[in-house]
């Protein structure tokens, strides 16, 4: 077999993605410029694009360790595409730098643990925030920088030796397996530093936004997420590049391993939603289903549009074995399934940036005073001393922490003196569970202690009240309840400069590794021949 092993990154294909790249820059600046204070707008997209972009080189890298660690033979054809995706990591570093600058030098305010304008962990400042305290070992810019770039440098270094020994591979003149050895040492040392230190690179990048929210869960899910991207991705890739004469040696039969796996781990992404959502929402714990019912009640196409994109529409159509075998088909799913779990980070990300920096704009203006409104999750406000029933003609900075407790589920009580912040949503649920008239003590009795509180409460849930007229954190607005054009247009910058990246890097070796041990095996893969008569057979 004649291979056409070299790839040529033509003009034309730089000119196309230069352009989609100034098409991303011009729309981050109208981001930008007409945005808030804050800028709040600019940097998630920020963020969400470059945690996204990222993931997908290092869940490329990731994959292909798991391939070479397992003796897998059958991808040693477009082993070279996930090598090459990898490499974006590097890119990443600078993208997730900015971020990391962002938050020594406060430029912005994504993380409610990193704001400037108030103090939340010293137990003297009006807006202690024991949960935040108690984080801050965690939470602080040192921690985020070394879980970020830190580790970032780490797999950047493995991956770009990894490729290394596999283009050294293509000048070997003997059968030896030297470089083969050093790329198995290189893949089987990847896997367990990437799957453990990814989980605080997630925790670090994106759940510490909704810094209140937890779930043992997150890490998992948010990593399939970047997983079924990378695979999307490759099948993309793969049939562009054999559109244009590249990859002839790339079968049905590789194609269909592929598909198999984009629809098993679609499959493995709505088992971890599910399971993740259900957990919590049965346990009923205020501190964990804030994080579900901000999403479902003021982001409610985001939330199940998550689920349309990502496990309905892959899961219809893939299920026949012979629509893994079209390519028409399968770039159509493998659009919306990149596109959809682009949204999925664009669910986990908008929502808790935008309650972040409203209420960073709110105690910049005074308009809170002892607590903390996080619709993300509860906070806790300690107070010196119990104090008896206020009156109502006390401000609303005093009712509030009373007014907004975050347990949404009856029967919860609190110690003397302890409060916790939580949501106009949940103050508003919570209060609908219990009974009329007051707060249900253990001993049966009932309380009208806060009738401040309970007033605070009713104008929190009908929009009156101080600082509530119009909610802005919760309001309908593009490019945070759902893309804007702009979000699109930033998509395809960063879409753009990963494929720029990606073709540059794969011009630089064989199409093909030429010396691996395996090529044999993969070039003569064959996995179709049992389904012949399905519609899909070829033979």
């Amino acid at each position: 077999m004649n291979l056409n092993t070299q790839f040529v990154f033509e003009n034309k294909t730089k000119t196309l993605l230069i352009g989609g790249m100034v098409l991303g820059a011009v729309c981050l600046g109208l981001t930008f410029f007409n945005d808030d204070e804050y800028h709040t707008r600019f940097w998630t997209n920020w963020l969400h694009n470059s945690v996204f972009f990222t993931g997908i080189a290092f869940m490329s890298m990731f994959f292909l360790s798991a391939q070479i660690t397992a003796f897998a033979g059958w991808n040693s054809v477009v082993r070279r595409v996930w090598e090459a995706m990898s490499q974006f990591m590097w890119v990443g570093l600078i993208l997730m730098g900015v971020i990391a600058l962002g938050i020594w030098g406060h430029f912005h305010h994504l993380y409610h643990w990193n704001s400037l304008d108030i103090n939340i962990t010293d137990p003297e400042a009006p807006h202690y925030d024991r949960v935040l305290a108690g984080k801050k070992s965690f939470l602080n810019p040192v921690w985020f920088t070394v879980g970020t770039i830190g580790f970032l440098l780490i797999w950047y270094y493995w991956a770009k030796n990894l490729r290394q020994a596999s283009v050294d591979q293509d000048t070997m003149e003997t059968t030896e397996l030297k470089y083969y050895r050093k790329q198995r040492k290189w893949a089987a040392s990847f896997l367990p530093l990437g799957g453990f230190l990814s989980t605080v690179f997630l925790w670090q990048a994106v759940m510490s936004i909704d810094p209140h929210w937890y779930s043992t869960m997150f890490a998992w899910y948010s990593m399939i997420s970047m997983w079924l991207g990378a695979l999307s991705m490759t099948v993309m890739l793969i049939i562009y590049l054999k559109s244009l004469g590249y990859l002839e040696y790339v079968t049905q039969n590789h194609l269909h391993d592929i598909g198999k796996f984009l629809f098993g781990i679609s499959v493995f992404w709505t088992y971890l939603w599910f399971d993740q959502f259900m957990l919590i929402w049965y346990a009923n714990n205020g501190e964990e289903t804030i994080y579900f019912n901000e999403r479902m009640t003021h982001y409610p196409v985001l939330f199940w549009g998550n689920l349309l994109l990502n496990f309905v529409t892959p899961f219809l159509i893939l299920m026949r074995n012979d629509t893994k075998r079209k390519f028409g088909t399968m770039f159509f799913v493998a659009l919306i399934v990149f596109f959809g779990h682009w949204w999925d980070y664009f669910y986990m990300i908008k929502p808790g940036a935008r309650i972040a920096a409203h209420e960073a704009k709110e105690l910049a203006e005074g308009k809170h005073g002892g607590d903390s409104h996080s619709s993300v999750a509860p906070t806790t406000t300690e107070h010196k001393q119990e104090t008896p029933a206020q009156p109502a003609a006390e401000s609303h900075d005093a009712a509030a922490p009373a007014a907004t407790e975050a347990h949404a589920a009856d029967g919860h009580t609190h110690a003397a003196g302890e409060t916790h912040g939580a949501t106009d949503t949940t103050a508003s649920a919570a209060h609908a569970d219990a009974p009329a008239g007051g707060t249900e003590h253990p001993e049966g009795e009932k309380t009208a202690e806060h009738p401040a509180a309970e007033a605070a409460t009713n104008a929190a849930a009908h929009g009156e009240g101080h600082g509530h007229e119009h909610d802005e954190s919760k309001a309908f607005k593009l490019g945070y309840t759902i893309p804007g054009l702009e979000e699109i247009g930033i998509l395809i910058g960063f879409l753009s400069l990963f494929l720029f990246f990606f073709f540059n890097q794969l011009s630089k070796a064989s199409l093909v590794p030429l010396k691996d041990p395996y090529l044999e095996e993969s070039l003569h893969h064959d996995t179709g021949a049992l389904i012949e008569g399905e519609g899909g057979g070829h033979h």
